[in-house]
């Protein structure tokens, strides 16, 4: 056979694979566009909202006036306050996250017309190495051409859950470091219980600022291991659900911010942190099953190959 058209051929299929991937990698990222522009936008509103209820009591308005003379003003103002945070935090993790799509859109959408050719080169070569091996070997040479595409393509699949594999594995690894986080500030938070005092109370809100920046970075950890899972179709059996990843900072601002001082809120915060762990090992141990089986099916591929061309 010729080894020319051979690398040819498996060079146009990975080409076409690829440009299928980025399809449906932009199809679901521009659905997301939408979801985070209309997000971005919601939470803006709320945070406007936010920041005017804390201008209002702490100016002279009827409510601080009511709340100063129940003696409850500055507790309704720190209320506010932490409101307006949690809702500054959510919004700045959605225009993050928007930026980062966009970006996406444009590098994978400017990638793509590398491989739009490829289809059409891969038509043209497999005719004519069928053409050479039917000249040569006829039914024979006809079945090694079948079983070596698929070989081929099997090679395409374990490197796309491969991919996946190693996208999921990052995202565990963010996982680990917001859990460590949230971990040591619960520690300093124990110990703030019992009198820690100022020292104990730096300490806890550093490492709460730790596990927000990893949390940041998680969200688009998890975007790109979901965006990895897009074009993973291989066993009808293994169902993938990836539903809990986008709203995985909501979650964990919601708990974090909600109250800096109560211990049940970083608890409230590592059980969802906890949660995701959870259905991404599950992910990734389906993957992984994915890669074993995928294996075995391509040494049974070459063992075929193999045996026809000792008997021809």
């Amino acid at each position: 056979m010729n080894l020319e058209i051979n690398e040819k051929i498996e060079q146009t299929q990975r080409g076409i694979a690829r440009l299928h991937k980025i399809d449906s990698i932009l199809k679901q990222l521009e659905s997301e566009q939408d979801n985070l522009e209309s997000k971005a936008s919601g939470l803006k509103v709320i945070l406007e909202k936010e920041n005017y209820d804390v201008e209002k009591l702490e100016h002279k308005s009827v409510n601080s006036i009511f709340y100063s003379i129940l003696g409850s003003l500055d507790e309704h103002v720190e209320k506010e306050r932490r409101e307006a945070l949690a809702a500054k935090l959510r919004y700045d993790q959605a225009a993050k996250d928007l930026k980062d799509v966009k970006f996406q859109i444009l590098k994978l959408s400017s990638e793509r017309l590398d491989y739009v050719g490829c289809q059409k080169e891969y038509d043209h070569l497999f005719a004519q190495k069928k053409e050479e091996l039917m000249r040569e070997n006829g039914e024979t040479a006809q079945k090694i051409l079948e079983l070596t595409d698929k070989a081929n393509l099997t090679r395409i699949d374990l490197k796309e859950i491969n991919e996946a594999i190693s996208a999921g594995k990052r995202a565990l690894d963010s996982l680990d470091s917001v859990l460590s986080s949230l971990e040591s500030a619960e520690g300093w938070g124990t110990w703030d219980l019992l009198g820690g005092g100022l020292i104990s109370d730096l300490a806890k809100h550093s490492h709460i600022d730790d596990a927000k920046v990893e949390a940041e970075n998680l969200q688009r950890l998890l975007r790109q291991f979901k965006t990895e899972l897009t074009d993973i179709s291989i066993s009808a059996e293994i169902v993938i659900e990836t539903e809990g990843f986008a709203k995985f900072a909501d979650f964990f601002f919601d708990g974090l911010i909600a109250d800096w001082f109560m211990q049940s809120k970083i608890s409230e915060s590592q059980a969802s942190v906890e949660r995701v762990k959870s259905q991404v090992l599950s992910i990734v141990a389906k993957l992984e099953h994915m890669i074993a089986q995928e294996n075995a099916n391509l040494e049974r591929l070459e063992a075929e190959i193999g045996e026809l061309i000792v008997k021809a």
